[in-house]
């Protein structure tokens, strides 16, 4: 495939990725007003005891072999200089502690510095909503119940990475199709979805689902437990057409289908499944279409590795590396919350949360702007979605000098 694309891609067509390239640098993400980092003291302010242990140490152990398999140069946050390998000594450490019996925050404190982000006019309080795992009912085939297809990567969707033709360019994807001579854009998703009514064959559906919005679900959170006669297969995002997102929540709420306090995804569905063809016009103008693969556990987060519930979260990683570990307090959405086995706090309280870079996505932009992985199932698909909140945003840097 890369030698096909070799062939294809014109002079003029590799001027106009350079260029688009040059563009995506001075893009580059910044914020509207200064962004300032202040050393707190842990102890003062944070009583850590909301997570359970074992998903703690699971993470830990998930972020060593996270650092020890993709490692990168020292790279400035927000300022601050962190590298890969002070990273990873820092986690051993906390490992060790941690299995020692030290407390959380005890550990921290002895690891690493702590600094509160915050940003003029608005304390920098960082936004933070969830994702979760779902289960979907699904068919291998197509039925009268289970008639919305699941697609998987189409043979004229290519990738076209940056820096396999100037080490210099982003380290960016750039998804598309070959026309003639010509690099274009990927088809856009009502032209994916007509593409596929009219000739099949030209995709490969891995299921079948029993409705849009469960489609669309999958889409959002990027991968589910799908279950097809009782037995449990997991299924995970594979590529994006390339596309803008455009979220179907905002939409609503711009026609006045939904006002502000109704944009929670279980009210979003609701409406969606009380209103099926109005739902099908809403969702046709988010151009983004999400394709599919199997795997074999999950869910992965961006990095390949297995999130784990209450402390994997995703940022923007363009301005975070991968392992990065913060701290954030919130208060948790009024909700029924027994089932969520990491965490120990009741509903509607102000908690902190350890949580550590283990994922991205398309939304997440910026630095004040957070998805938390809430876990699998009815009660984390709760809190997922209902969580959009307002939080106070700590990063943990390695300390210089170490026991």
């Amino acid at each position: 495939m890369n030698k096909k694309i070799l062939v294809y891609l014109t002079g003029s067509t590799l001027v106009f990725l350079m260029g688009l390239a040059l563009f995506f640098v001075i893009k580059h993400p910044t914020t509207k007003r200064p962004v300032d980092i202040v050393p707190v003291s842990l102890k003062d302010s944070f009583p850590l005891d909301s997570q359970s242990n074992a998903h703690l140490l699971k993470a830990i152990g998930t972020t060593v072999s996270l650092l020890q398999e993709k490692p990168f140069d020292s790279v400035k946050v927000l300022g601050k200089t962190v590298s890969q390998r002070a990273l990873l000594n820092a986690f051993l450490k906390l490992d060790r502690r941690l299995k020692q019996g030290e407390g959380l925050e005890e550990a921290i404190s002895g690891i690493f510095d702590v600094y509160e982000v915050l940003r003029k006019g608005d304390e920098g309080k960082l936004l933070v909503t969830g994702y979760y795992q779902p289960e979907f009912e699904a068919s291998f085939s197509k039925t009268d119940e289970f008639n919305v297809p699941v697609l998987s990567l189409p043979p004229d969707l290519i990738g076209v990475r940056l820096r396999d033709f100037d080490q210099s360019l982003p380290a960016m994807t750039l998804w598309g199709r070959i026309e003639g001579q010509r690099f274009l854009p990927y088809f856009k998703r009502h032209e994916i979805e007509q593409r596929f009514r009219e000739t099949p064959s030209l995709f490969k559906p891995l299921c079948w689902l029993s409705s849009p919005v469960d489609l669309l679900e999958l889409q959002i959170q990027g991968s589910a437990i799908i279950k097809v006669n009782g037995k449990r297969r997991f299924i995970h995002y594979a590529a994006s057409n390339g596309r803008p997102y455009k979220s179907v929540g905002k939409i609503l709420l711009k026609r006045g289908f939904l006002d502000k306090k109704s944009l929670t995804w279980p009210k979003i569905r609701k409406w969606a499944n009380e209103h099926p063809k109005v739902f099908d016009t809403i969702l046709s103008q988010n151009d983004r279409y999400i394709f599919f693969k199997w795997e074999g556990n999950g869910p992965l987060g961006c990095y390949g590795k297995v999130l784990v519930p209450g402390v994997s979260a995703a940022l923007d990683k363009r301005l975070f590396p991968p392992g990065l570990p913060l701290i954030v307090k919130l208060p948790l959405p009024r909700l029924h919350l027994d089932g969520l086995n990491w965490l120990r706090a009741r509903s509607g309280q102000p908690i902190s949360l350890f949580v550590i870079n283990h994922d991205t996505g398309s939304a997440i932009k910026g630095p004040f702007r957070m998805d938390l992985y809430t876990g699998t199932g009815q009660d984390a698909g709760s809190l997922a979605g209902h969580m959009k909140q307002r939080a106070r945003m700590f990063l943990l840097f390695p300390k210089s000098k170490g026991e």
